[in-house]
């Protein structure tokens, strides 16, 4: 018996279709998702790289619009966008191809003691701004992605104009605020203390002391007078009168075996009276002269006018020379002249002259101060034939020189009241201001309380007595007038007005208070108006304020600036706070400037701090800095 095993060779085809299908699928599939799969990594990698490179420029967009003032980087989220052709802020976050969302944070960052930058604690820095630009978009729906890009910017372009001591304050101008002497200068409200004060105006010339030769008191000022001629010169003893001094005389180009020439002083026959002369013996074959030099000086330079005059004669002609010539010389070294260089020349001369008067313009060559000489020469040339005697004379001989122009004196003039100024009731000294006109010269000042008889200045530690030469500024004896004594009830000034020759300096009105009463309260208000400060640039960029200050319950200050494109112009612009506008005011130290300049321009620069108080206490004002480029 034999068993059989029989098989479905149907069954069997159907079942190796369907797995050889799963198969295939799977393997589609598998590669389907590699494909996807591969596609949406390239996307991402394209999208993020997009999104790298947005944030990138939007970090390089910074620092250009911070490269067009630091004061543009005010703390703020900012879109950014170039349509005023170059990178600007716009207020929302700008949108690209309508899939990426961009925006740039600007934030002030804090330093510690070291100086790092520190996330806690620490002060603020106006100098470095952290910039952080996000670029977000939405891989998917339920993917959003971004990039983040941080940057520190610095603001190494600027410059700093710094007031924070006493002398640089009171350079200012002062309304019911002092600067004390602590912390080396700070700026507080007065207390207010019944004051009183003297003003001297020069409206009358007869009640001071000066030298009217060189100071002037007119138009209620006293000012240094001008003067006409900055300086002149000339030689001396043209006539040759008494002696033939400073003249000397030396033969020119005279060799061995030739004639012996001789220069002398004649005392009469001249035009008139004495004269000098050149004499050339009789001779053959020679060629031989002499000259009269004298020594002199120029003091400055490109003069005026300058003007060589002199009397000449030949009084002696004997023989026929080859020739014979009369020359004027100015050089600037001694000793025999070089023929070609002269200043004036006769030409050939064929017999004797009388007396003639010969003049020359000789300022192009006086060009230089220095030593000249000048010399005036005879030669004759002789052939074989016998020639001479020569006699030639030169009489009333000069060289004037002058520069005209103006100058002022340069010794440091002095002025003073006649008499002293005496109170009745005093308690101490508490202000000395002067208002004057410098033309950068500068006033010095002595004081006196006895009429005079000696006076004092500031040594830097007491008041001494004073030698010529020692003497203070308006704002020193300002700073240190309160401990000026008092016993005698008198004060009196007396202003040097120095300087270079240049300059005119002109000293309007000089006034000293003093208190009648002790002081008690503060002020309630009060004001500092800083000097002008020049930054050197007609496009000055202001970027920010700051300062340091105490300011105890019921006090404050704030701020405002003006600028101008000249000194004198800053008079005139109007004070403004940081929006422009006279109506605002800086009140947080490192706000940014936002001046609204105008046509007033933007080189010169003032602020001007305005103190308050309930009257209890004051603010104190510490330093104060603008931040700027030029």
């Amino acid at each position: 018996m034999s068993n059989k095993i029989i098989y479905n060779k149907k069954g069997q085809s159907l079942l190796e279709l369907i797995i050889a299908m799963a198969i295939f699928i799977l393997i589609v599939s598998s590669i389907m998702f590699l494909v996807l799969d591969a596609h949406t990594s390239d996307r991402q990698g394209l999208e993020r790289t997009q999104a790298t490179l947005l944030a990138q420029e939007g970090a390089e967009a910074a620092a250009s619009i911070a490269n067009r003032g630091w004061r543009n980087l005010a703390d703020g989220k900012y879109g950014i966008n170039d349509k005023p052709g170059h990178w600007d802020w716009q207020p929302t976050p700008d949108v690209i191809d309508n899939i990426y969302t961009r925006q740039t944070a600007v934030e002030t960052v804090n330093r510690d003691t070291q100086g790092e930058i520190t996330d806690t604690g620490g002060l603020p820095d106006p100098d470095t701004k952290k910039v952080t630009t996000k670029v977000s978009w939405d891989f998917t729906i339920a993917r959003p992605s971004e990039v983040t890009i941080e940057t520190y910017l610095t603001n190494w372009r600027s410059l700093k104009w710094r007031q924070s001591t006493q002398a640089e304050f009171d350079l200012g101008v002062k309304d019911q605020v002092v600067t004390a002497l602590s912390d080396d200068g700070e700026v507080v409200l007065a207390q207010n203390g019944v004051q009183g004060e003297n003003n001297w105006t020069f409206d009358t010339a007869g009640d001071y002391a000066y030298d009217a030769a060189k100071i002037e008191v007119t138009s209620s000022v006293s000012r240094l007078i001008s003067q006409s001629l900055l300086g002149s010169g000339r030689t001396t003893n043209p006539g040759f009168n008494t002696t033939l001094a400073p003249w000397q005389y030396f033969d020119w180009d005279q060799d061995a075996g030739e004639v012996n020439v001789a220069g002398s002083r004649q005392t009469s026959g001249g035009h008139p009276g004495a004269y000098a002369r050149v004499r050339i013996p009789r001779g053959r074959n020679y060629q031989v002269g002499g000259f009269f030099q004298q020594k002199f000086s120029v003091t400055e330079d490109n003069p005026t006018t300058a003007t060589l005059t002199f009397d000449g004669r030949v009084s002696g002609f004997a023989g026929t020379p080859v020739s014979l010539e009369v020359f004027a010389f100015l050089d600037t070294v001694p000793g025999e002249p070089v023929a070609g260089t002269e200043v004036w020349s006769s030409g050939p001369i064929s017999g004797t002259t009388s007396w003639g008067t010969i003049t020359a313009d000789i300022t192009p060559i006086l060009a230089q101060a220095g030593t000249y000489y000048l010399k005036l020469a005879a030669w004759a040339v002789a052939g074989s034939a016998n020639a001479g005697i020569f006699d030639i004379g030169f009489d009333n001989a000069s060289v004037y020189w002058e520069k005209a122009g103006t100058s002022y004196p340069t010794d440091g003039p002095s002025i003073n009241p006649s008499s002293s100024f005496r109170p009745a009731v005093i308690v101490s000294w508490s202000g000395f201001q002067e208002t004057a006109v410098k033309n950068g010269g500068e006033i010095y000042y002595q004081l006196s309380d006895n009429n005079g008889t000696s006076w004092s200045y500031w040594n830097g530690t007491a008041w001494a007595a004073a030698g010529a030469a020692d003497y203070n500024t308006a704002a020193d004896v300002n700073s240190h007038i309160s401990s000026y004594p008092t016993n005698r009830r008198r004060l009196m000034f007396r202003a040097f007005l120095v300087s270079d020759g240049t300059q005119q300096i002109i000293l309007d009105n000089v006034r000293a208070s003093y208190l009648i009463s002790n002081p008690t309260n503060y002020a309630v208000s009060g004001s500092l108006e800083s000097s002008a400060f020049d930054t050197g640039g007609m496009a000055t960029i202001y970027n920010y304020l700051s300062w340091t200050a105490d300011e105890p319950a019921g006090t404050g200050i704030q701020f405002q600036l003006r600028t101008a494109d000249t000194q004198a112009n800053l008079n005139s612009a109007t004070w403004v706070g940081p929006d422009g506008t006279a109506a605002s005011f800086y009140t947080e130290p490192n706000t940014l400037i936002g001046l609204d300049h105008g046509a007033t321009g933007q080189r010169w620069v003032q602020y001007k701090a305005y103190l308050s108080s309930d009257g209890s206490t004051t603010p104190v004002l510490k330093d104060i800095t603008i931040d700027y480029e030029p």
